[in-house]
């Protein structure tokens, strides 16, 4: 089987494996592997994405390398770029790239926000609507955002 790319996609400077690509979905600068499915009005820059990932619809993913069996759900955003910020305060034009890492198996609910440079571990469960910061251990399940944010074991999670 080849790519499955909707011919109203938009695919530059990148490989993809056999995959599906919806409709509307820009991918830049990045390497997609096997049987993955990236859902319509996704972009995608500068990213590694593993085998049998899915990517839902409206989401922004950029700087980042996806591990396999990641699942980001709808309107997610994965940004692996910020700004300096200074006294003078943050310089026009002058981005600073802070990759991310999303290890096998991590879950990203809708609407969940990955900041730049951060870590997730494997199989860990990020809520909708979380806003993660700081690294994040594997098996965790991250609820809320800072400052009133919960970070809780997942084998806890389950049986509580």
């Amino acid at each position: 089987m080849t790519a499955a790319i909707d011919e109203s996609a938009r695919v530059v400077e990148s490989d993809v494996g056999r995959a599906e690509i919806r409709e509307y979905v820009t991918v830049n600068d990045s390497d997609i592997g096997d049987d993955c499915r990236v859902y319509e009005r996704t972009s995608i820059k500068k990213c590694r994405i593993d085998d049998r990932v899915d990517i839902n619809a409206g989401s922004y993913v950029e700087n980042a390398e996806l591990g396999p069996t990641v699942q980001i759900g709808p309107n997610c955003s994965v940004v692996g770029v910020t700004h300096e910020l200074t006294e003078e305060g943050l310089t026009f034009r002058n981005d600073v790239f802070e990759r991310i890492i999303l290890h096998e198996g991590v879950f990203l609910g809708a609407g969940a926000v990955v900041g730049p440079g951060v870590e997730i571990g494997a199989g860990s469960v990020i809520a909708a609507g979380a806003a993660v910061t700081d690294d994040v251990g594997p098996e965790r399940v991250v609820l809320g955002s800072p400052p009133a944010q919960r970070i809780v074991d997942l084998a806890e999670w389950l049986d509580g």
